[in-house]
């Protein structure tokens, strides 16, 4: 059989590369080759294509890896629906892959019909939420402990006025930190990110009590 083909028929071009990708159909394996039809056909719209190449530039088991084109590739098949698609896309913002981590973007894709009973996005959403629990813990506890340093710095009357910033931790098991601090892992914010503005807020909402205060006495 010949190694080239001048259809412009997609899935005949994914069929092609599949026997080469897979050394099938009395083909010898040539990847190279095989990426080649995939990206013609998945230039031309063929979704399972796409999945592959995005895969595959993903992964550089069998070319040069490529996340920023894996990405591309992996997003267009995403929003045809595919499902293995969606899963590695959610893969790629988990472990952030050639870009910061996003977990949101993971939860959402995640959360789709689409893969909802996947295995393997199942396993990935339970380590996703391990992730965030260890991340609310220790966010938890360090606001606990900026709290502590922002009221020793009160008067007593003062401490008497003011209420409290974060009003968790300490034994309570509410489940309020639990949702706060999920919200923020969920948003654009890293852990980090989200302490250090967690602070910045406590650290104004102080000075701005302390500054009433001074102003009723």
């Amino acid at each position: 059989m010949s190694r080239h083909t001048h259809s412009e028929n997609p899935e005949e071009l994914f069929e092609t590369g599949k026997r080469f990708f897979l050394s099938a159909g009395g083909n010898e394996s040539d990847p190279e080759l095989a990426l080649r039809y995939f990206h013609k056909a998945a230039e031309m719209g063929h979704v399972p294509a796409q999945r592959l190449l995005g895969i595959s530039l993903l992964e550089g088991n069998v070319c040069e890896r490529d996340i920023a084109k894996a990405k591309f590739w992996l997003t267009s098949a995403s929003d045809a629906k595919d499902p293995q698609a969606i899963l590695y896309l959610a893969i790629i913002h988990a472990k952030g892959l050639g870009t910061m981590k996003r977990w949101d973007v993971a939860h959402d894709l995640l959360n789709r019909p689409e893969v909802e009973k996947l295995p393997e996005a199942l396993e990935l959403k339970r380590k996703l939420t391990d992730g965030l629990i260890k991340n609310q813990a220790a966010l938890s506890d360090a606001m606990v402990l900026e709290e502590k340093v922002c009221r020793s710095r009160l008067t007593g009357s003062q401490a008497h006025f003011i209420t409290p910033f974060w009003p968790y931790g300490g034994g309570r098991d509410d489940g309020k930190d639990f949702r706060v601090l999920l919200d923020l892992n969920l948003g654009k914010k890293t852990a980090d990110e989200a302490l250090a503005a967690l602070k910045e807020s406590m650290n104004d909402y102080y000075r701005t009590r302390v500054g009433e205060f001074l102003e009723k006495n």
